[in-house]
This record gives C-alpha cells, sequence and structure tokens, in this order.
C-alpha cells in the first residue's frame, strides 16, 4: 500500500483506516438495505413478517425454519424479502454504532465527519421504531413517508461522512509524498 507511510504521518494510523473502511460499509449496508425496503414493499411483502417483532414469520431467522414460509398467507419471496430488510438494517446498524464509537474514541482531525456519523447512528432507533410502526397492513401514509425521508436523511450523512473520509486521505496523501494539490 503506497500511502501507508503517509497515512501513519498523517496522524490515521489504523483508527483512521478503520474508520473509512466502517463508514463506506455503513453507505453500502444502508443503500442494501433501502433496496430490500423497495423490493419488499413492490411486491407487498413488508408486512410478511407479522407484528411480532423482531420475529418474523415466528421464526428469528427463517431461512433457517423450513416451515415458517408454509405458516403464512405470503410467498417465499416476500417473506424472505422482508426478512433480509431487516437483517441488513440489524448489521448496518451495528457497523454505523462501531463507527461512531471509533470516531469519538480513536480517530482525532475528523470532527465534521464524526458529527455525521453520530447524526445517522442516532437517528436509527426512531428510523426502526418507523420501521416497526409501518409494517403493519395498510400503515399511516404519512408514517411511510416520514420512515422514507429518515432513510434519505441517515443516507445522505453516510454518503457525506464516507465522502469526507477518502477525500482527506487522498489530501494527506499528496501533502505528504510532496505531490501538487
Amino acid at each position: 500500500m503506497a500511502n501507508e507511510p503517509a497515512d501513519a504521518a498523517a496522524g490515521g494510523r489504523w483508527p483512521a483506516r478503520f474508520l473509512r473502511y466502517l463508514v463506506t460499509l455503513s453507505l453500502v449496508g444502508t443503500v442494501l438495505l433501502m433496496g430490500f425496503g423497495m423490493y419488499s414493499v413492490a411486491i407487498r411483502g413488508w408486512m410478511s413478517c407479522g407484528e411480532g417483532f423482531p420475529m418474523c414469520a415466528g421464526s428469528l431467522i427463517p431461512l433457517l425454519d423450513p416451515g415458517a414460509a408454509q405458516s403464512t398467507s405470503y410467498t417465499a419471496t416476500q417473506l424472505y424479502a422482508e426478512w433480509f430488510h431487516r437483517a441488513v438494517a440489524f448489521v448496518t446498524g451495528l457497523v454505523m454504532l462501531a463507527a461512531t464509537v471509533i470516531a469519538w474514541w480513536r480517530v482525532e482531525g475528523y470532527t465534521f465527519t464524526t458529527w455525521t456519523i453520530t447524526l445517522a447512528t442516532a437517528l436509527l432507533p426512531f428510523e426502526a421504531y418507523l420501521g416497526v410502526v409501518t409494517g403493519v397492513p395498510d400503515p399511516a401514509t404519512t408514517l411511510v413517508a416520514i420512515h422514507l425521508v429518515v432513510s434519505y436523511l441517515v443516507l445522505g450523512a453516510l454518503a457525506v461522512a464516507t465522502g469526507i473520509t477518502w477525500w482527506s486521505r487522498g489530501r494527506r496523501s499528496r501533502r505528504h509524498t510532496g505531490q501538487a494539490h
């Protein structure tokens, strides 16, 4: 890795690199999450898991329970699309939480990025709540719209944080290797 010494000289060491990768992974996870959510709504599967959150058709992981898909009036595709939406939300939330902890605990010089990641992570409990209350038959249109708007806010915050972490890496590398800006 040609930029390793420059990153280390700039104080970037492992925490800044790790933060950069966590934020990028959070952004990718959020895009996948929104994709699974849109797909679930498009195939009318958003309520296939039922009201027993976090259970989905009576099972925590319906992929491992062959009877789960037959126990509902929804198709396996509808059930699995909604379950993947929930599973990706859970994993992405954990990655975002890890990024927030690393940003506050170990990384210096990324103040705006730290606050942007914190904003995205702080919105997660509200976003999860909206996901639960909209996963019912005929959810209120207002709640569905708010769920979508909050997800776009999270996506935007992560896109900004990701852009800054990668942009600043390039600037620090050029500055410490003597290249022109």
